[in-house]
């Protein structure tokens, strides 16, 4: 299928919660409650495709808005949220043409979200937008992450990412996927499948590219970025915990305070 102008589509943004299951167990939950109730409501969840934290954090009575890009994952979200008797306030937008009507307490960036903007320089202004819809005090949080480390294999070849049933119907869903790395750019780049079969018979395909997909960084490197559009306080966390973090993790968090 063609390409929207926007992430997450087709299937992709369908079977994305069949993919993931059960999140409620994640870390990085427990680590963005904590910060949610150190820095204040109200907060903003940046990429909050289906609704994993921020239908949490509203059944838990917390002042939250979510923002996404793709209009197909958030319709999955407000029917999502209607089930559970949420009403949540969704922006249909890009982080990096980001301009709401209202400043934040705390704004968290799940997912990595900030890697998806593969430009550097609009990568710069995309978190300069962030900083911006903070109030004064106020703060942002967003994980890093890569496996990669120099020496390994560039090319992943095609790998099972899941087979799961589908509720609903039953059908088996299955994707692969594909990546590519170039260290030049710091880029990766990925290439997904996907297969849903039903009764034994295949009713749907669909191929999807992401060149590139994301942009890894070194911990100095992001929190060199925190530093360059305003944030103070800043801290590199290990994994999603409140540990500093170790120089080989290959996933930290960076948190940084709007003055």
């Amino acid at each position: 299928m063609a390409s929207p102008s926007y992430d997450y589509y087709g299937l992709l943004a369908t079977t994305w919660d069949v993919w993931r299951d059960n999140t409620l167990g994640w870390s990085d939950r427990n680590l963005f409650l904590e910060v949610v109730r150190q820095y204040g409501e109200p907060v903003l969840d940046i990429g909050c495709g289906t609704g994993r934290i921020i239908l949490d954090f509203l059944a838990q009575g917390i002042e939250i808005e979510g923002l996404d890009n793709s209009p197909e994952i958030l319709a999955i979200c407000r029917t999502k949220a209607e089930r559970l008797g949420l009403s949540p306030a969704l922006y249909q937008q890009r982080m990096e043409t980001l301009e709401l009507p209202r400043k934040y307490r705390t704004i968290l960036g799940p997912s990595s979200a900030l890697q998806l903007v593969t430009d550097l320089g609009t990568a710069r202004e995309t978190l300069q937008r962030i900083f911006a819809h903070l109030e004064s005090g106020g703060a942002f949080i967003t994980p890093f992450a890569f496996a990669w480390r120099e020496g390994e294999p560039l090319d992943t070849g095609w790998q099972l990412l899941f087979e799961k049933p589908r509720p609903g119907d039953g059908a088996l869903v299955r994707s692969w996927t594909h990546e590519w790395r170039e260290p030049e750019r710091q880029w990766w780049h990925t290439e997904q499948r996907f297969e849903v079969v039903l009764n034994g018979k295949v009713i749907e395909t669909e191929f999807q590219r992401r060149s590139p997909e994301g942009r890894w960084y070194s911990q100095a490197e992001a929190q060199q970025m925190f530093r360059e559009v305003g944030f103070t306080k800043i801290q590199c966390l290990s994994d999603f915990t409140q540990e500093p973090a170790r120089p080989e993790d290959a996933l930290f968090c960076v948190l940084g305070v709007k003055p």
